[in-house]
């Protein structure tokens, strides 16, 4: 196969896995969003442009992205146990139970595909029995490595594409939540996406013993967000 072939093979398999229409259930989720506009008062586009900017920038850079790279160097040398404390790890700063839980719901949906799609991939099979084992956690953010490093997708598209996967579940919330316009949603995913090569480079200098975002006001609503009398979404 020609370095051509190769590329097209890589880009269009990771198209169908990165496409909203690709169904991991990511539509039932806010993300702890919903419960934080409520408080934060968010109605409109500016609004969810600042909850870029001042939290899912910090959010991508310093956490999310790193241990990203942590669990696609670690597949790729297929150091499960490595991956496995990764998962957990995961499992202990996701602390809001219904963002916790909304993270394995994804990451188990995406997992299943994987399967069924390509049933002879190794490290799919690898993960799969330590899922059902219960040595792995499941979370969408190490299943989305694995993913990348099954579909030989380079390091950087595997950054940008888990990056804009991000912003486009929070604008997709944001068109119930806001009720903004799917013009004025655009908008906003297109502000998300000029910042999104500047929080990639920061995350390639965050190391394991330093990764980390603060955000406890957040989380703290996050948690709420179970016991609200009326919501949109799960979680």
């Amino acid at each position: 196969m020609s370095e051509s072939e190769q590329s097209v093979k890589w880009v269009s398999a990771l198209l169908q896995v990165s496409d909203p229409l690709f169904p991991t259930g990511a539509y039932a989720h806010s993300m702890g969003l919903e419960q934080w506009a409520l408080t934060s008062g968010y109605q409109s586009v500016e609004d969810l442009k600042i909850f870029f900017r001042d939290h899912l920038g910090g959010s991508l850079a310093r956490l999310e992205l790193p241990y990203l790279r942590f669990a696609m160097e670690s597949i790729r040398v297929k150091d499960w146990e490595n991956v496995w404390d990764l998962d957990e790890e995961i499992d202990a700063w996701k602390w809001s139970a219904e963002i916790r839980e909304a993270s394995i719901s994804q990451g188990r949906g995406r997992l299943r595909l994987l399967k069924k799609m390509w049933p002879d991939s190794e490290i799919v099979q690898q993960y799969l029995a330590a899922f059902k084992s219960g040595k792995a956690r499941g979370h969408h953010l190490v299943i989305c490595a694995l993913q990348f490093e099954l579909l030989n997708v380079p390091r950087e598209a595997g950054f940008i594409t888990y990056g804009y996967q991000s912003i486009a579940n929070f604008v997709s919330a944001s068109i119930k939540l806001l009720r903004i316009s799917p013009e004025a949603a655009q908008m906003a995913l297109h502000q998300g996406l000029e910042w999104l090569p500047e929080w990639v480079e920061r995350s390639k200098n965050v190391d394991r013993e330093s990764a980390g975002w603060f955000a406890p006001a957040f989380d703290i609503e996050s948690a709420r967000h179970a016991t609200t009398f009326s919501r949109l979404f799960i979680s």
